[in-house]
């Protein structure tokens, strides 16, 4: 497959390789990241889609990658740092390797220089997250797809057969991918024996993960069931009943994820090079789109792109399905840059124009990831987003949305390892003399949720509560008990939560600006820690005596 790259493809590849683990091992996420790395990581004890260890749709494939590697490793988030770190680096040479195919190989060092700091990608690969495998099974589809596109072959069936399993890692890769695999086919002209052998390769690739998948459900029927809740697209997109003002806040997340991937510096790039053709664009437009290439780029980036700004997009990392796509675009207008510069100013050669637009655009990329913005903005981390003043929730959303960087995954890592030293302080490291009320968390990512609760304190039995105050729940209220890596849910009108004898305090982790918090206060004497970063935890001594009092339909009996 790779018999036509040279030793300098070779040896640039490997520099690369050393640049990326240089670039990511010192500064990767110390703790569990987020609630969705916290449940991957329970699923590497106990594989549930039930109990959401993970959540629908499961990813099986990528649990089982994190068994085999934790099987060595022995910790859940070195496993799935160490995943993201190998396959930073798989990506990077796939975007290589295809840049040189499709263009040259000025293009393909130009492309995988900008993917390995590309702030965006570089954040999720020091987090253990499965976004990563996003931009990897992109470019390795799409790598397959172009030399289907070009030879035909046994790549024909490669391809069908990694898109397959490339679902068991994200269901949403073989939906979105699947016009760049229909156009790589048709451009080939595939004889229709040909295209059905394809299409039963495609499908036993989706059956290799899918089966197993069903069986730890019990049955397709509880599988399907469990799938449906896979979606907010009801809470998102006008077309499934969400409001207009959901819809308008989704496709603008969903624009500027886009352009968060792409970044500062190749925004800046597209502009240039657009002001550099503005006048020959018209008449270069057509001849554009019948070029194979652009169609390919086109079908690579835009159905991911369209399906995120109308259905839903969570969160950035959705936008690497179409980050391999957009860094060699960015790889070829460096390149085309370089000679308009070169024509502008002729004593400076095409080379060094090159190499001085690449520093500057590593430098940039190197100032946004790694500067300590100081927007976390601590002191407010328990106030409600609705009682934010303008410029407070300005910062909070630049915060949320745009500020990937090394210093959120600091702040992260600093919360967890503060909120795990003083519950264990406050128990004398006893997990049967305390539990732990969970209410409120007000930033997900940063805040210490309910799965990291589970995962780093297993011996504690830990409450996540929902009311009518910070759920959609009206006349019942909600509340998922976890403890030693399990968990189970009641729902009713009330829910009793009994105390077992042992137990001498309540730890509570919630925000002191809500009616709960309020009701709290009112009838138990709350103790209040002050943390350095600007949250509280709370705890109420209630001794070894009789314990019974009522909050917000949470009635705690002893």
């Amino acid at each position: 497959m790779f018999k036509s790259y040279r030793k300098i493809d070779i040896i640039f590849l490997l520099i690369l390789s050393l640049t990326v683990l240089i670039l990511r091992i010192p500064f990767v996420n110390k703790f569990l990241y987020e609630w969705d790395s916290a449940s991957y990581a329970l699923a590497l004890d106990n594989y549930s889609i039930i109990h959401e260890q993970p959540q629908s749709p499961g990813y099986i494939l990528y649990i089982a990658l994190g068994k085999m590697v934790n099987f060595i490793l022995h910790d859940a988030n070195t496993t799935f740092i160490f995943l993201g770190i190998v396959f930073s680096i798989l990506t990077v040479f796939l975007v290589y390797f295809l840049a040189k195919n499709i263009f040259n190989r000025k293009i393909a060092i130009a492309s995988a220089v900008l993917l390995t700091f590309n702030p965006l990608f570089w954040f999720y690969g020091e987090i253990g997250s499965i976004y990563i495998f996003q931009a990897f099974f992109s470019a390795l589809i799409a790598f397959l797809c172009y030399k289907s596109l070009k030879e035909g072959g046994y790549y024909i069936y490669l391809s069908a057969l990694i898109l397959g399993i490339s679902g068991g890692f994200r269901l949403d890769m073989v939906i979105l991918l699947l016009p760049l695999w229909i156009f790589s086919l048709i451009y080939n002209k595939t004889n229709l024996k040909r295209l059905l052998k394809a299409l039963s390769v495609l499908v036993i690739g989706v059956l290799l993960w899918m089966v197993p998948t069903i069986i730890s459900t019990g049955s397709l029927g509880n599988y399907l069931k469990l799938l449906s809740t896979v979606s907010s697209a009801g809470y998102t997109s006008v077309l499934m009943g969400a409001s207009l003002n959901s819809q308008i806040i989704n496709s603008g997340l969903s624009i500027v994820w886009y352009l968060l991937a792409i970044n500062l510096s190749g925004i800046i790039l597209l502009v240039i090079y657009l002001i550099f053709h503005h006048n020959n664009w018209k008449n270069k437009f057509i001849p554009y789109l019948k070029d194979p290439r652009s169609i390919f780029f086109i079908l690579w980036i835009l159905p991911a792109f369209l399906f995120f700004t109308i259905i839903y997009i969570i969160k950035p990392g959705y936008a690497l399905i179409s980050l391999p796509a957009l860094i060699i675009i960015l790889g070829y207008v460096v390149k085309r840059l370089a000679e308009d510069l070169h024509i502008k100013i002729p004593k400076i050669s095409v080379k060094s124009f090159f190499i001085i637009i690449l520093i500057i655009g590593v430098i940039m990329n190197g100032v946004i990831y790694l500067y300590p913005y100081d927007l976390h903005q601590g002191e407010l981390w328990e106030t409600p987003q609705g009682n934010l003043t303008g410029s407070q929730k300005a910062l909070f959303e630049i915060n949320v949305g745009l500020m990937y960087n090394q210093k959120k995954i600091s702040e992260n890592d600093l919360n967890t390892m503060l909120h795990i030293e003083v519950i264990n302080n406050l128990s004398n490291s006893d997990p049967n003399s305390s539990i732990i009320v969970i209410r409120d968390i007000t930033r997900e990512d940063e805040g210490f949720n309910w799965r990291k609760a589970m995962y780093y304190l297993p011996g504690y039995s830990v409450y996540y509560l929902f009311d009518s105050e910070n759920s959609h729940l009206t006349n019942n209220v909600s509340v998922w008990l976890g403890k030693n890596h399990t968990d189970q849910k009641v729902e009713s009108s009330t829910v009793e939560i009994n105390l077992d004898p042992s137990v001498t305090k309540i730890i509570w982790i919630m925000s002191n600006q809500t009616n709960f918090y309020q009701q709290v206060q009112s009838q138990e004497n709350l103790h209040t820690i002050m943390l350095p970063n600007g949250l509280n935890i709370y705890y109420t001594d209630i001794g070894n005596g009789p314990v019974n009092f009522t909050v917000s339909g949470f009635t705690f009996k002893r």
